[in-house]
């Protein structure tokens, strides 16, 4: 029969009390300790830095890969599915910040899938809609591969890192302001 402080053991076997006779206790008699957080809390320092460092890089990847110059410059972009991309994605934006913001802080309706399958499904079809139309306007330029990489990388880079680092209300103001403003200026 092993120790039950043996340190070899797991830590959930440490915490619970030995029994007498093999005799099983009940929930009631168990010591309870308090499950541990399973990370950093969202505003640590260390978190911060681990996402501004992804961003950063990101960033850097795609300055490298010239994709900013070529979107704006090169003749090779397909410019017509790049604006239908764009159009997806604020139709896209404006669907989150209805469900989120009108629907989910105005009207504090729990913001699930029940009560929104209309919505989810309108937010799948605009995903699909936007990732199809920058994939076909880029993989002239870069291939289907290195596309496929590039939206990867802005998606996880940049936009999933800028989800978690910003707040819903400030995600949503900025995002149509950037993108509008970058609609009526692409050429």
């Amino acid at each position: 029969m092993a120790n039950p402080l043996d340190v070899e053991q797991s830590a959930p076997l440490r915490r619970r009390l030995a029994a007498p006779n093999n005799n099983d206790l009940g929930d009631s008699q168990r010591l309870k300790f308090p499950e541990p957080s399973p990370g950093l809390p969202a505003r640590h320092p260390l978190n911060i830095l681990k996402r501004s460092a992804i961003m950063g890089g990101t960033l850097y990847v795609l300055h490298e890969l010239k994709v900013f110059h070529n979107i704006l410059h090169s003749p090779s972009v397909s410019h017509g599915w790049f604006k239908i991309g764009i159009a997806s994605t604020i139709a896209l934006l404006a669907v989150k910040a209805h469900v989120e913001l009108y629907e989910g802080k105005l009207k504090d309706k729990k913001v699930e899938y029940e009560n929104f399958k209309s919505a989810t499904h309108w937010a799948i079809l605009l995903i699909f809609m936007s990732w199809t139309s920058f994939h076909m306007a880029l993989s002239p330029v870069y291939g289907t591969f290195k596309t496929w990489l590039i939206m990867c990388g802005f998606g996880y880079g940049i936009l999933i890192q800028g989800a978690l680092f910003i707040p819903v209300w400030g995600q949503n103001a900025i995002s149509f302001i950037v993108l509008t403003f970058f609609l009526q200026t692409y050429k």
